[in-house]
């Protein structure tokens, strides 16, 4: 299944429409990708196991509902830090995996398919963890769809991908090979150009956040 936060939740609609804008320099777009990161975050929440504990207050016990899993979030570098530290702040407790993806040599016309490139991998054993993949953009579905072959034979639980932008054929193309995935996104976006962007889009994410 996948979401469109935007479209139920002004505040991620307003985010959205900062970090589209080209006019918005790269500290302001670094702190929005990271407000994302933290809503989107919450929007996970929901398919989380909790548990019931206590809490002694000054004036007697008080019932909570608590987080009941083991997590893992996966950063793909370099997009996805401003994002993943959002996550983190929301999820303190999450063990951190990171990769280093790229595309390489477009393996189809229109921008459909890409090869990636994967020097560097390093997360944690996965079986049996809720896991959260971040990465900004989810075009093509390349990266993702690489990086979820890489860790299917570990098993997780659970795998929620959170992106501030997805294409629908991005989308389409994940959940027809992973349908037990669930893609949060802030805003999803109708157009996969011929070199293989969202369109509109907000231009390239890393290049954007770190100002290169």
């Amino acid at each position: 299944m996948w979401m469109d936060v935007s479209k139920k939740n002004v505040v991620v609609s307003e985010i959205i429409g900062i970090i589209r804008d080209e006019t918005t320099n790269a500290m302001v777009f670094r702190t929005n990708l990271t407000r994302l990161g933290q809503l989107l975050a919450y929007e996970a929440a929901e398919f989380l196991n909790t548990k019931k504990t206590e809490v002694e207050t000054s004036l007697g016990k008080a019932e909570v509902n608590s987080i009941d899993e083991d997590m893992v979030v996966i950063s793909i570098l370099r997009a996805a830090l401003p994002m993943s530290e959002g996550v983190l702040e929301t999820y303190s407790e999450a063990s951190i995996g990171v990769v280093s993806m790229s595309r390489g040599k477009m393996l189809q016309e229109k921008g459909k398919d890409f090869r990636i490139d994967c020097p560097y991998m390093h997360i944690p054993y996965l079986e049996n963890k809720f896991t959260m993949i971040v990465d900004p953009m989810l075009a093509s579905g390349s990266t993702m769809l690489y990086l979820l072959k890489s860790i299917e034979n570990q098993k997780p639980k659970k795998i929620v991908i959170l992106c501030a932008i997805a294409c629908k054929y991005g989308l389409d193309r994940i959940l027809k090979k992973y349908p037990e995935v669930i893609i949060i996104a802030g805003a999803v976006d109708p157009i996969l150009d011929e070199r293989g962007y969202v369109v509109p889009g907000l231009g390239d994410a890393g290049d954007r956040a770190f100002n290169t």
